[in-house]
């Protein structure tokens, strides 16, 4: 009975924004950055979503929120802070460029640009930010473009595939709602995030089945899943595990850069491969995931602790009786003047070019060959 109701009211609804909108005020969901029109908090929190789950951005969205409460506190905050505040969320330039933002803004007198092109004016703030926060900030009629808002345009209006990126931001520019273009922006990530997602299309959920061209259509879902996804050529690094019987260990290797330069670890010369240079690292321990295993052998081996950690590679090594899977980190420290060869005969800071040059042990070469690619040193 509820679905032939919900049915029935769609069609006595006269455009597709209203749809959208009569859905949305029925299952949108509750998140702390939508109670505000706060341009700081809103920016606070269209940062954090870059790349991160909405459920792992929240709890520290609020606690963001308690230590800098708006741009004068964050503006005025040390490095180190940010960074302690920012650690588990990934990518920490992102709260260094949201700091210089806000440092601008107070230069400029404390006032926020309230359109797109304003908002870009402001370090590290691009086309999707800049439109989120003129839209959730000050209701500006403007679109706003991520994966979600792409597939379910692509899906719903059958767009070429595949998508042209401006084509998009045009076709999204037309269809905003004039009158409530907050609300309408949040259904619209709502049922791309909840409804009409990369996995699954769940079309019997969604508002505008009856307007989809591609309801149903399992190639076209499969086509519009990551509908802005550059592909990439990928480069095998290391061997195959052809033999699943023999048993495998993990490696994690922190590939540690602080001021254009690499550390590089010497091993003891009375350990196996003595003298060969190699990365800070060790064994993943039962229990534990990649950064946990990293911070703990960067703690133990340097006496440092990690600001971040990135994935960089993986690739494997075979030996007579067993396969070495290596995860390479890019990593930050808090302090990178700390570090101390608690576990080395030396620690070294290296260029790109020295890096390359070292002697490391062999099962460590795909490394070498990943920086040679990185940094185009042929």
């Amino acid at each position: 009975m509820k679905r032939a109701a919900d049915a029935k009211e769609a069609r006595t609804a006269t455009t597709p924004q209203q749809e959208l909108l009569t859905w949305y005020r029925k299952v949108g969901r509750d998140l702390p950055w939508r109670k505000t029109r706060d341009p700081y908090r809103v920016l606070v929190s269209e940062v954090m979503l870059q790349q991160t789950q909405v459920d792992r951005v929240i709890p520290y969205y609020l606690r963001f929120m308690e230590l800098f409460p708006d741009e004068r506190a964050l503006a005025a905050a040390s490095t180190d802070s940010i960074h302690r505040a920012w650690k588990g969320l990934g990518y920490p330039s992102r709260v260094e460029r949201l700091r210089a933002a806000c440092q601008v803004v107070l230069e400029r007198g404390g006032v926020w640009p309230d359109t797109p092109e304003g908002l870009r004016e402001l370090p590290g703030i691009g086309p999707y930010t800049a439109g989120s926060v003129s839209v959730f900030a000050f209701a500006r009629v403007v679109p706003v473009v991520d994966t979600n808002v792409a597939r379910v345009y692509a899906r719903r209006d059958g767009l070429p595939l595949p998508i042209d990126r401006a084509g998009v931001w045009s076709h999204v520019a037309t269809q905003v709602d004039p009158h409530d273009p907050i609300a309408y922006t949040n259904a619209l990530m709502d049922l791309g995030a909840t409804v009409c997602t990369a996995r699954i299309a769940h079309c019997d959920r969604c508002p505008w089945s009856h307007r989809c061209v591609s309801r149903g259509n399992a190639l076209v879902h499969a086509q519009t899943a990551n509908p802005l996804k550059v592909e990439a050529k990928k480069v095998a690094y290391g061997v195959e595990v052809t033999d699943r019987k023999k048993p495998r260990r993990h490696i994690v290797l922190a590939l540690i850069h602080h001021d254009g330069r690499y550390l590089v670890a010497k091993r003891k010369q009375d350990q196996h491969l003595g003298g060969f240079w190699e990365l800070p690292g060790g064994k993943r321990e039962k229990g534990e995931d990649d950064r946990t295993a990293i911070a703990r052998e960067v703690l133990e081996e340097l006496g440092a602790e990690v600001r971040s950690a990135r994935a960089l590679m993986s690739f494997h090594h075979e030996f007579d009786d067993r396969y070495l899977t290596f995860h390479v980190y890019r990593c930050h420290l808090f302090d990178p003047s700390v570090v101390k060869p608690l576990t080395s005969d030396a620690l070294k800071w290296v260029t790109p070019e020295e890096f390359v040059a070292l002697d490391f042990p062999l099962a460590n070469a795909p490394i070498q060959d990943r920086m040679r690619r990185y940094h185009r040193l042929g």
